[in-house]
């Protein structure tokens, strides 16, 4: 035997069923719009953190976000000090090495200092100290660094 087919106007609880439907339908588009509106909170939050977070290098100091700070951060000086000590330092053991005196082939202290109060690798008194280095790095066939200050 085959069942009725039934049809709302036949069941007497499909008025129910179907406010009920209504009901979970209203709740689940509620709770979509409630997740979506976390969501993009959340997103937004991450992407602030993400943009206002300053990317870091290691050994490279960033510049301060105030100008008052910028002349101290751009000043070349301790670049150009370290630089001169590291060459100063191969220059000198690659004398001692090979049995000369150092003071015959480095720069005085006082030729570096003022080559660095100039705050630039341009200037003549730099230029007299990089002549001084190149000159012993050749006596002593060292090879000249690629890298130096720019400034």
């Amino acid at each position: 035997m085959s069942e009725p087919h039934l049809t709302p106007s036949h069941d007497p609880h499909a008025p129910e069923r179907l406010a009920r439907l209504v009901r979970l339908v209203r709740l689940s588009l509620v709770a979509n719009g409630v997740l979506f509106t976390l969501n993009l909170a959340v997103l937004y939050a991450v992407g602030v953190m993400l943009l206002d977070t300053p990317a870091t290098v290691a050994g490279v100091e960033a510049l301060p976000a105030d100008g008052a700070s910028k002349e101290k951060a751009a000043d070349p000086r301790p670049e150009m000090r370290e630089f001169f000590d590291r060459m100063t330092d191969l220059l000198d053991r690659a004398a001692r090495k090979h049995g000369t005196n150092p003071a015959d082939v480095l720069p005085t202290q006082t030729e570096i200092d003022a080559a660095v109060e100039t705050r630039t690798m341009h200037s003549e008194a730099t230029q007299l100290v990089m002549r001084k280095f190149r000159e012993g790095f050749d006596d002593f066939d060292l090879p000249w660094p690629t890298v130096i200050p720019e400034r």
